[in-house]
């Protein structure tokens, strides 16, 4: 029972409270909104022909951008056996305020949103069809993941992360567009 109730508590500290996640939200939420909002972008676009090369190459560019800050920064965490860079990014997304450790992923995340808001979020607000309960079901399906590395050593909470970090990833561009048809 304590250890269930430490395990809840963890993921409260984790997670911002759902009045904060618009203004200041964190590295987690973040990832997982461009996840799956630009596979979303994919889907509606390949829909139209005219529209399937462009929305390609944006899906693509976003991804490629997205996969290098994720593996870059599971590759620093495991190397340092220690999950702080996230830790530092995560107060960075929240509060804008860089350290120098971070300044290199601060950069990458600018980028990552720059294109993510120009190319993917400005023109899909107007027709937002996105399924909010499938999103909780994979943030509840990775809380439990980095819930259970907390629960062990040093090593495995930092690869629980790594692993965290990795399932934000964009999924295969061509898996999406087999999905609709």
């Amino acid at each position: 029972m304590k250890k269930s109730l430490g395990l809840f508590c963890l993921l409260l500290l984790w997670c911002p409270p759902l009045e904060a996640q618009n203004n200041h939200e964190g590295l987690l939420n973040k990832l997982i909104e461009t996840k799956y909002s630009t596979e979303l972008y994919l889907i509606t676009h390949c829909n139209n022909q005219n529209q399937k090369d462009s929305a390609l190459a944006t899906y693509n560019t976003l991804r490629w951008k997205l996969d290098g800050f994720v593996y870059q920064l599971s590759a620093d965490m495991i190397a340092n056996n220690s999950p702080r860079i996230l830790k530092l990014l995560n107060n960075w997304c929240r509060s804008k305020k860089s350290k120098p450790p971070i300044d290199v992923y601060v950069q990458q995340m600018i980028e990552i949103e720059k294109i993510y808001n120009n190319s993917i979020w400005a023109p899909s607000e107007k027709n937002k069809t996105l399924n909010l309960t499938t999103n909780v079901f994979y943030l509840l399906k990775d809380s439990w993941t980095i819930l259970n590395g907390l629960s062990d050593i040093k090593t495995q909470r930092t690869m629980a992360l790594v692993n965290l970090l990795d399932q934000t990833r964009l999924s295969d561009p061509l898996i999406i567009i087999k999905q609709i048809k």
